[in-house]
């Protein structure tokens, strides 16, 4: 396996991050639920830090396996609550939730290390955004604390 992690977890020891890994029967639930295959990034995600950073790394996010399976559910509610002109498709996986009122996704069929789509309730949004060329670096920018992160590039 390429390993598309490897920046974020030197960067999640240097900050004395603890990652707690799915088990492998875990992240055979996810890859049954994505009902496709899943990009290798999300994977190794899943089997570095998929069951959570007990140290505050995405403390308070939705994004480790005990909601993994809510996700997009609750992202679809979110859009029809606000009326968004766009629905998340098949394809779209929700990996990421923050507060109920804003996420991100990206699609199975755009590669291995997939782009970030955001969407974010208030925000005057017409169309989901683009917000990182790679899921890897989307985690990245949370570890690094980049102001842009969820601009849209």
């Amino acid at each position: 396996m390429i390993d598309y992690l490897r920046k974020v977890i030197q960067e999640a020891k240097s900050e004395n991050i603890t990652l707690v890994p799915c088990s492998k029967e875990e992240v055979d639930k996810v890859k049954e639920y994505a009902g496709e295959k899943l990009p290798a990034a999300y994977i190794e995600y899943l089997e570095t830090m998929g069951r959570g950073t007990p140290d505050g790394f995405l403390r308070g996010h939705s994004c480790f396996i005990n909601k993994i399976f809510d996700l997009k559910n609750w992202a679809e509610d979110l859009l029809v609550e606000n009326e968004f002109s766009e629905k998340l498709r098949k394809e779209d996986f929700v990996f990421w939730m923050s507060q109920g009122y804003v996420f991100a996704f990206f699609k199975l069929n755009e590669g291995e290390d997939p782009p970030i789509y955001y969407y974010r309730e208030g925000s005057g949004q017409k169309k989901f955004i683009r917000i990182h060329f790679h899921l890897s670096g989307f985690l990245l920018g949370f570890i690094r604390g980049y102001p842009d992160l969820f601009e849209e590039k």
